[in-house]
């Protein structure tokens, strides 16, 4: 297809430049981009535990970083040991996950199974009480939605990570051999000496800030764990140290992620408990350290580090949730931060990174 071109004459007669259209590059662009998404969809049993382990990897280079901040490791040997050390840390925290889930599934099994029971009776009370048919509005949510088959979904999700742990496993040590040889490897693809500084240093630049968001949501979620363990555990509600892991999984997830960890938990003490008072104390105590780490502190700690659109994250968070399930939940956030870095380097695609960008600022590496 030809290019349309036009030009636009001013009073003074002079022309003004404008851009050409090109529909066919169009045409490709939306055509390749449909194509990846279809294969990312259909690859997903196999392009997931990839993506799992390059997450535990950055995971484990962060942790080796924090270990080589040691005064008794800031040297050659703590430089050969770090690496060591987190990946035997990490390695066990994911087997005694493994183990926990599996153990906490068998405790909750039948809880799981009262809470749609549950529900319905709660609806029925209301309408006697209120005089209003709650149960004719809710019906098609009813059939369409099921509390149980959502908290199993999610649980699920863990599980299937957990069942391939070993081939996550696998690849996460053959990237961490094989990272001794990345500066070899960028020396060869570009001889050029230029091009080679700027490929080192967007990819120095995408690896500072995913190790940044990664260390810093972990330290996050796992307070956020711990303080909703510790309420859950006040108030004497069946598997308090599940809700506090699932609250420190969920962080990671944005916005949904902790909706989703103060509900269940809550759903729960509904089952448990007769006095829907107490329910309504556990569930604004929840709410209120979701809101107050996630609002007040995350934002302090990351000051303008993550600066994404809001938008743009919810808008990642379920385009990634439909190809990748929950682990494309997971992944969202630095995926798009990683397309937010490579876009900012280059004149073309600045002005995307700035769409895509918080403030409209950007940070390139020069």
């Amino acid at each position: 297809m030809e290019h349309l071109k036009k030009n636009i004459i001013t009073k003074n007669n002079s022309p003004i430049k404008t851009y050409n259209t090109n529909f066919a590059a169009a045409f490709y662009f939306f055509a390749f981009l449909s194509l990846l998404v279809f294969a990312f969809s259909s690859l997903s049993s196999i392009l997931t535990p990839i993506a799992i382990a390059i997450l535990i990897w950055f995971l484990i280079n962060a942790l080796s970083n924090q270990i080589k901040k040691l005064p008794f490791m800031n040297s050659n040997f703590g430089e050969f040991i770090s690496i060591p050390i987190s990946l035997i840390i990490i390695v066990a925290l994911m087997l005694q996950i493994g183990s926990f889930i599996a153990s906490s599934m068998l405790e909750l099994s039948s809880t799981i199974a009262q809470l749609d029971l549950k529900f319905y009776t709660l609806i029925e009370k209301l309408s006697l009480v209120t005089g209003f048919d709650f149960g004719v509005k809710f019906e098609k949510i009813y059939e369409q939605f099921s509390i149980a088959s959502l908290i199993n979904k999610i649980i699920a999700a863990f599980s299937l990570i957990v069942s391939n742990i070993m081939q996550i496993l696998l690849y996460v040590l053959f990237l961490l051999l094989d990272q001794r040889f990345f500066n070899a490897k960028i020396n060869a693809l570009f001889p050029n000496y230029e091009n080679r500084v700027k490929a080192k240093e967007i990819l120095s630049s995408i690896s500072k800030t995913i190790r940044m968001y990664i260390s810093i949501t972990t330290i996050i979620s796992l307070c956020t764990g711990f303080l909703t363990y510790l309420i859950c555990e006040f108030f004497s509600v069946q598997g308090a140290i599940l809700w506090g892991f699932l609250a420190f999984i969920l962080n990671f997830i944005p916005t949904i992620g902790s909706i989703i960890a103060v509900i269940i938990p809550s759903l729960f003490a509904l089952v448990q408990f007769s006095d829907l008072s107490q329910v309504l104390v556990i569930l604004i105590s929840l709410a209120l350290i979701q809101f107050i780490i996630g609002n007040i502190i995350y934002p302090r700690l990351m000051g303008n580090k993550l600066n994404i659109s809001q938008f743009v994250v919810i808008l990642s968070l379920v385009i990634w949730g439909a190809m990748w399930g929950t682990v494309g939940m997971f992944l969202s956030v630095p995926l798009m931060m990683i397309l937010l870095i490579i876009l900012s380097q280059f004149e073309n695609t600045k002005s995307m990174a700035i769409l895509i960008s918080g403030d409209g600022k950007i940070y390139s590496s020069k």
